[in-house]
């Protein structure tokens, strides 16, 4: 598994990449201008809590919540835009963003926190396997 640093400082926030390509950080990059303020945020967000000691805990539920109890997955709010993620469940202050999408209905779709879920399967075995790449910029 591939993964590129989004922002590092007390805690890390990694991307999951395929090859050289990171989908999330391209889904960000390339947003369309009615948008681009909410993605923009998504990344103060990110920002914040990585140089924070506290990490996610310091953002309120309004920014940053769970919406899957049973596999520990969040979400990041910005305006309309929801990006999952979850902690490393091996290293400390590590949080692996998984999966962004802008919201259309009041409750998370099932379809994204489940895709969340199976990256968050396929990080864990990664891990076990010692095949983790973290590509530098």
């Amino acid at each position: 598994m591939i993964l590129r640093p989004i922002r590092k400082g007390t805690w890390a926030f990694y991307a999951i990449c395929e090859h050289d390509h990171c989908p999330l950080l391209a889904w960000l990059n390339t947003m369309p201008k009615d948008q681009k303020a909410s993605a923009n945020r998504l990344l103060a967000i990110i920002d914040n809590a990585a140089y924070d000691r506290r990490g996610p805990l310091l953002l309120a539920k309004e920014i940053s919540h769970q919406v899957d109890d049973n596999h520990a997955i969040y979400e990041f709010i910005a305006g309309k835009l929801r990006l999952l993620w979850f902690y490393s469940p091996t290293e400390n202050k590590v949080v692996i963003c998984s999966v962004g999408f802008r919201k259309k209905t009041q409750k998370t779709p099932r379809k994204h926190i489940d895709a969340a879920v199976r990256i968050k399967d396929a990080y864990i075995q990664a891990v076990d396997n010692d095949d983790i790449v973290i590509l530098e910029d």
